[in-house]
């Protein structure tokens, strides 16, 4: 890279945690030239994936993001570490004990252990061999998925180390596509700590992260004492997945409110559903506000207008009240910011949609149970699968189709597909057709785009 330096260290040995990893490390421009400064430092996990593509998905592409960025003067110099996760040993290393004390996943959790190798390991070695500013204020931690989730755990359980925490789909609840079980992976943390804490989720995440999880410790750590827009922010991403690029196209948002100045807001998007029903599920405005560093979160703390308040009210963090059924009108005002969007309440609406999905697949189909096609499809026969699913209304789902990770599918001369998108309603019958799959001897070597990762 021309304007920044990265450098890979192999074979990573930890002692705590008896395994070897690489960590690749970002240093800034000035990093050289300027032999007396000394930089924050943002530790981010599953570091393969920071600056690089694999064969499990994207590139954050991170020091790209940072050095754009600091080049428009829009945040500070840093290093980044980014930690290589081991293969076999991701989920357990990045689970704390749950709230049960269970083990997650048939894998012993090791999340005590791996925060041990972080503190007692990690950042010693990355403060003796480059020049880092020590201090909390300056050090952050950053994950998405299972990696937001024991950046979360961390965040609390050290904050005396890291003060800045970023959470991108955390993954707080397992839940059961087929039953709708949920099971809380990890303690929700109720207790006020000096942090930084940024927390986002995207809309088309499906059954993988849910935005109510995601919203309720948000909730919650505003309880605790955050201050919504100071030390705490919020932003339910648009049109998001849950893969490598989702992340990549919003991590400058973090990096700006961590690192730099979030500058003035000068527009809002205000999204939020067209029905709500009186009874039925609750449901929240999106309200999206752009600020002229290129930062964006949606505002937890906004004031609305309802033309009708016999018909609804909304409080400031969005939530919709529905009273009676009839039309009306949502106002978002905050300084010179406006937007309205029109809603109907009706009386009631189902928590949940009937949806129908089937996927045919080439007579050269290697023999598999099931597919993924956003949701778990089973054979109906051979070379046809899918099924009639109950899934919760509204929910948005991102994907391509695969037998598994490496296994998607791609176009008939083996090029990458965009991703599929839908969301539930009554009455949806989705019909897909696959042309080819990705050969599983080249994905080493491409990278797998299916990349949904927790």
């Amino acid at each position: 890279m021309n304007s920044s330096r990265l450098i890979e260290l192999n074979g990573y040995y930890s002692k705590i945690l008896n395994n070897y990893r690489s960590i690749y490390m970002y240093l800034p421009l000035s990093y050289e030239t300027d032999q007396h400064k000394r930089y924050p430092v943002l530790y981010m996990h599953d570091g393969q994936h920071v600056f690089f593509e694999d064969q499990k998905g994207e590139s954050w592409e991170v020091h790209s993001t940072v050095d754009k960025l600091v080049a428009q003067g829009k945040m500070q110099e840093i290093i980044i570490v980014a930690i290589s996760h081991v293969e076999d040993a991701r989920i357990a290393e990045y689970m704390h004990a749950s709230p049960t004390g269970d083990n997650v996943f048939d894998v012993t959790n090791q999340g005590e252990l791996y925060e041990q190798f972080l503190i007692q390991e990690v950042k010693p070695f990355v403060d003796r061999s480059l020049r880092t500013l020590t201090g909390k204020e300056h050090t952050a931690l950053m994950g998405s998925s299972a990696g937001g989730l024991v950046s979360y755990n961390i965040g609390f359980r050290q904050s005396d180390t890291f003060g800045m925490i970023g959470a991108l789909c955390p993954f707080f609840v397992s839940t059961d596509p087929g039953t709708m079980e949920e099971r809380w992976l990890s303690h929700v943390y109720t207790e006020k700590k000096d942090l930084k804490i940024w927390m986002d989720v995207g809309d088309s995440e499906g059954f993988t992260v849910m935005e109510k999880h995601v919203r309720y410790v948000t909730d919650t750590l505003r309880g605790a004492g955050y201050e919504f827009g100071n030390d705490l922010m919020y932003y339910l991403a648009v049109d998001s997945g849950h893969s490598q690029k989702d992340w990549a196209a919003r991590v400058h948002a973090p990096l700006i409110y961590f690192f730099g100045e979030i500058g003035t807001p000068v527009h809002v998007d205000l999204r939020g559903p067209e029905i709500v029903g009186i009874e039925g599920p609750k449901l929240t405005m999106n309200p999206v506000v752009h600020y002229d560093s290129g930062f964006l979160m949606t505002d937890l703390n906004a004031h609305y207008v309802v033309v009708d308040l016999e018909i609804l009210e909304v409080t400031s963090d969005g939530k919709l009240l529905p009273k009676k059924a009839g039309k009306t009108t949502i106002q978002y005002r905050k300084g010179e910011l406006t937007a309205a969007l029109d809603i109907t309440v009706v009386p009631y609406i189902s928590e949940t949609a009937t949806v129908k999905v089937f996927v045919k697949v080439p007579e050269f189909t290697p023999k598999t149970d099931k597919l993924y096609a956003g949701l778990e499809l089973p054979m109906i026969r051979e070379g046809l699968y899918g099924g009639t699913f109950e899934v919760p209304r509204e929910m948005s789902f991102e994907f391509r189709i695969s037998r598994g990770l490496g296994q998607h599918e791609v176009d008939r001369h083996g090029q990458e597909l965009p991703y599929r998108v839908f969301t539930t309603d009554d009455g949806l019958v989705l019909n897909y057709e696959v042309e080819n799959w990705i050969d599983l001897a080249a994905a080493a070597h491409r990278g797998d785009q299916d990349g949904k990762q927790i």
